[in-house]
């Protein structure tokens, strides 16, 4: 089994399951044909450059799958700490908000 298709098949298996109507889902996605992607949860195959980008722009576990086959943690890493830090924010403009106090962040 090539190393490519098993990253991108355990990446569709955590991101959308293993079920009928995920491998679906992940057809309408990137406009690949019903077989194709059956194939690509099936680590038979993966998908082609177009489709891998749109399955990165859909998917935060085959994104993170590409970058740490890339070696590219570090940037991973950054991304995750961006992700989180947003949230908190968010998180504590509602605080400030629900609170009436001004100056929090």
């Amino acid at each position: 089994m090539d190393a490519f298709p098993k990253l991108i098949a355990d990446a569709l298996h955590h991101e959308w399951g293993s079920t009928l109507s995920s491998r679906k889902i992940v057809s309408r996605i990137t406009n690949a044909n019903e077989r194709a992607v059956k194939n690509w949860f099936e680590a038979r195959n993966g998908p082609s450059g177009d489709n891998l980008v749109e399955l990165m722009r859909h998917s935060d576990a085959v994104l993170d799958a590409m970058l740490s086959a890339a070696g590219r943690q570090t940037h991973l890493r950054t991304l995750k700490l961006d992700a989180v830090e947003r949230q908190i924010r968010e998180l504590l403009a509602l605080i400030e908000q629900e609170r009436g106090t001004p100056g929090l962040h």
